[in-house]
């Protein structure tokens, strides 16, 4: 098992003080009752490796409830960790040597001239030299525009009969 699920199991343990009772409902299935310090009921099936909170269903790693069941069961705690993060089945996944494909309109670097050759979905007016990206934001200090309030450059207008401010 690698360093990031051993990681995750001891951050997980941390968390077995939530539990505080567990009842066996039925020892042929592994089916555990645990009532934790809210008040709230959750049912472990070990046999299963369900939880009603679905941690361990979701993750392949047991959840703080099974890992208590586990501890007071004196079990261990790496029997009940899905197979996908042990080390025999990346070896499996990882035994033999994955290659990329070439495909008929693949397109590669020149290496003498640092231009793309083939790759006949480009365009044969383009300049098929690698270039670098088009950065949008220009140099230098970035301008700033300051947010005027509403009542700055509005002016008043003046009535033509008056002279006063407000209407016209």
């Amino acid at each position: 098992m690698g360093s990031k699920i051993e990681g995750k199991l001891r951050e997980t343990l941390g968390q077995v003080g939530s539990v505080m009772e567990m009842t066996l409902f039925s020892s042929i299935t592994g089916e555990y009752g645990v009532q934790l310090t809210n008040n709230r009921s959750l049912v472990v099936n070990l046999s299963r490796r369900t939880c009603s909170c679905r941690w361990w269903q979701l993750r392949g790693l047991p959840c703080a409830h099974a890992m208590a069941i586990t501890e007071r069961e004196k079990l261990g705690v790496y029997d009940y960790v899905s197979d996908c993060y042990k080390v025999s089945a990346q070896a499996l996944v990882y035994m033999n040597a994955i290659h990329p494909l070439e495909t008929h309109d693949s397109a590669h670097v020149d290496q003498r001239t640092g231009q793309v050759v083939r790759g006949e979905e480009m365009d044969d007016g383009y300049n098929r030299r690698i270039l670098p990206p088009i950065n949008p934001c220009p140099s230098g200090r970035p301008r700033v525009r300051r947010i005027e309030s509403q009542r700055q450059g509005v002016k008043l207008r003046r009535c033509s009969n008056c002279g006063e401010e407000g209407h016209y």
